[in-house]
């Protein structure tokens, strides 16, 4: 009898029987199955299964809309049914290869190949291909996409980059004969100034020798010292001619640079030892002792230091101040050469470099263009302002380094 307050405990459950397991086992294989079997329904992909010899096992219906064969065309029959030649021939011994060499060309890779439809017509797509043991030997399973909208799209853009490189091939040309059109432009221009500056320069001394002749050529018994006195006039005015044309010339034939490291304060420095000065006129040198070294060619950039000093010079008369300055970066040293003097009229700032332009009374205009020309040849640059105060300012850049020297200062 059981006493009171006394729990019963529950019975222990019977262990589980074999049999009930092998039916729990058998349900997942079913589902399993199942899951497979939807997947392989549902694909999107192709999906075939082949043996050893290549004969086709199963498919799926993506490989039906895809080859437009049937499923039972297809079961039973070889896989090579689905190739264009010449992978038709060659596929069976493709196949016999692996099998006994183990050596894969898409088995286990995947490549892009060729497939043929059911009405003959070949198509793209890429093709992997996995191997699945079996106890009876293995199977080969094959998933196959057409990409013939991908390679329709690749065509497409390979004519899309076609048609641009043909287009920027074109710019490119229409943009060479544009610039090539501004050059000539530029040269006429500029042939145009020097052409202007020539018959300036060479039209009064012409006139004074055409006066001088039709004098001598008409006078009824001048004087000898008359006589002398024009022959000695169309001496000089042909002097002045032969000045203009060497000037001129030995702009044209300007030589090469020598290019050589350079310490342009005491380049500086000495010409500016060798020009004259009035008394009037100061010549501060403000220029740091420890500037880098520039690459140029030294004699060619002393042509421009004396044209730059002379002609701070000439622009005092009256007495004034030159100061030459000079900065330096990790590329480029600029020099300045200053002065107190009037200054550069504003409207004739972009002018004061051209060939044969002068704003002074006498001289030919051709300093400041061949000080242009030597430093553009040496890697350099010049620029003209004035100073908030008064006076001109000439800036001249010059490179630290050279190209492939890889050395600065």
């Amino acid at each position: 009898m059981r006493r009171s307050g006394q729990r019963l405990m529950p019975p222990p459950s019977p262990p589980p029987s074999s049999q009930g397991s092998r039916a729990e086992s058998s349900d997942m294989k079913h589902a399993g199955e199942a899951v497979l079997t939807a997947i392989l329904e549902t694909a999107v992909d192709a999906i075939i299964l082949i043996d050893q010899q290549g004969i086709i096992r199963s498919v799926n219906p993506a490989t039906v809309t895809m080859f437009g064969f049937s499923k039972e065309e297809m079961v039973g029959n070889n896989v090579k049914m689905l190739m264009p030649s010449p992978d038709r021939e060659r596929h069976d011994q493709y196949l016999q290869n692996y099998c006994q060499t183990g050596v894969a060309k898409i088995i286990g890779i995947g490549r892009e190949v060729a497939g043929q439809r059911k009405d003959g017509t070949a198509f793209p797509m890429h093709l992997a291909v996995s191997e699945i043991p079996v106890q009876d030997g293995r199977l080969f399973a094959g998933i196959i996409r057409d990409i013939t909208a991908l390679k329709a799209a690749q065509d497409e853009l390979t004519m899309l980059n076609e048609d641009l490189e043909r287009m920027v091939r074109q710019r490119t040309d229409e943009l060479r004969a544009a610039q090539a059109e501004l050059l000539q432009q530029e040269r006429l221009a500029t042939l145009g100034q020097v052409s202007g500056g020539i018959a300036h320069e060479i039209r009064n001394p012409l006139n004074a020798v055409k006066t001088s002749a039709y004098y001598l050529l008409n006078a009824n018994s001048p004087a000898p010292e008359k006589v002398r006195e024009h022959l000695e006039r169309i001496d000089r005015q042909v002097t002045l001619i032969d000045n203009v044309i060497t000037a001129l010339t030995d702009v044209a034939r300007m030589p090469e640079p020598t290019v050589g490291r350079c310490d342009v304060h005491a380049l500086v420095a000495s010409i500016a030892a060798t020009i004259s000065m009035d008394v009037n006129i100061k010549l501060i040198d403000r220029i740091p002792s420890n500037l880098p070294t520039v690459h140029v060619d030294a004699n060619q950039l002393s042509i421009v230091f004396r044209n730059l000093i002379r002609n701070a010079r000439d622009a005092m008369p009256k007495g004034g101040t030159i100061f030459l300055d000079a900065t330096s970066d990790e590329r480029t040293v600029s020099m300045r050469v200053s002065d107190t003097g009037p200054g550069i009229p504003p409207e004739l700032l972009s002018r004061v470099m051209e060939p044969l332009f002068t704003t002074k009374a006498r001289g030919m205009g051709l300093g400041l263009a061949i000080s242009k020309a030597i430093l553009q040849r040496n890697g350099g640059t010049i620029s003209a302002d004035n100073q908030s105060g008064s006076g001109a300012v000439f800036t001249v850049t010059l490179p630290i380094g050279v190209i492939g020297d890889g050395v600065a200062g």
